[in-house]
């Protein structure tokens, strides 16, 4: 498959998950930048700003329109990897969008491709026409082909985690971006910015509690044998309410500690959020979730910390 021009699109926002990136646009586009100046061989790959510049929510369709606009005439392929092909029918017109590009899906580290018709994500296979090996025809006239790579066990939340942890990244990183977040600072470790986490574990609590959150319990660890030295749980009203708690979280840290987590799983369903401090684990249910996971449990012997 050959390609006359590759886009590389930093979004501003995925409007899938928490904002948990210490690194603002402009900062993002030079990272990228610098990251494919060190791939001679590709000088056709191109940083391209648009959704930076947009501001908001980065929404695929805007952009591919947009694109459309711009380079009239051209055929566009998206590429995405396996992980996202579940749930691409949440994406805000994608019906639309297998209009107006060709879909490329790659191999992710603990995803396979089961190319079978029977096999693939439902919306798929109604929108699925033929499927011949690894190349398929969609019903709007587009293809979607499976590419498998030679993957590697890596991601940016993994690789932010270790900067935060003052881990080396030589390994993952091109130097010369490496280079630019020393420079520029950016993803501090964590405990450069709290010095005590169990009075942070407070914060996130009254946090929480001033924004609806209900029957939260917050537990020091440090006894026990567990990744985390302090967690908090927390039950919210429905999986919009469960985000809004997440993002207020994460939103007030920021605001007034300057810190970032390491991660965040779960947002885009709401049933069962995980913020990940490192030092702190904050999980937020959906009412009934809770009940079935009976993630407390685990820490019966835990000292429980007693809110004001």
């Amino acid at each position: 498959m050959k390609f006359d021009e590759i886009l590389v699109i930093p979004a501003n926002q995925n409007p899938f998950r928490l904002s948990v990136c210490a690194a603002g646009g402009e900062h993002r586009i030079q990272m990228a930048r610098r990251a494919l100046n060190d791939l001679e061989r590709f000088p056709s790959v191109r940083v391209v700003a648009d959704e930076i510049e947009r501001g908001g929510l980065s929404y695929t369709i805007d952009t591919v329109k947009a694109l459309k606009t711009k380079m009239r005439g051209a055929e566009f392929y998206l590429c995405m990897g396996a992980d996202q092909l579940n749930g691409f029918n949440g994406w805000r017109e994608y019906e639309k969008l297998l209009t107006l590009v060709h879909l490329v899906v790659t191999t992710r580290p603990g995803y396979e491709f089961k190319l079978s018709k029977e096999r693939l994500p439902g919306w798929l296979q109604a929108e699925l026409k033929a499927l011949r090996g690894s190349r398929g025809q969609l019903n709007s006239k587009k293809t979607i082909q499976f590419v498998t790579l030679r993957d590697i066990d890596v991601s940016a939340s993994d690789i932010r985690r270790k900067l935060r942890r003052g881990e080396s990244v030589e390994h993952l990183t091109p130097a010369s971006v490496i280079q630019y977040i020393s420079e520029n600072s950016l993803y501090t470790p964590r405990d450069q910015k709290v010095d005590d986490y169990r009075q942070f574990t407070k914060y996130c609590a009254k946090v929480a509690a001033d924004h609806g959150g209900i029957n939260i319990q917050c537990y020091d660890l440090r006894e026990l044998s567990q990744p985390a030295e302090f967690s908090i749980v927390m039950t919210g009203t429905s999986t919009r309410h469960t985000r809004a708690l997440a993002e207020s979280i994460v939103k007030q840290a920021r605001d007034d500690f300057d810190i970032y987590p390491q991660s965040t799983e779960g947002a885009q369903e709401g049933r069962w959020i995980i913020v990940d401090y490192g030092t702190l684990m904050i999980h937020i249910f959906f009412d009934y979730v809770r009940t079935e996971y009976r993630i407390e449990n685990l820490w019966e012997g835990a000292v429980r910390i007693v809110l004001p």
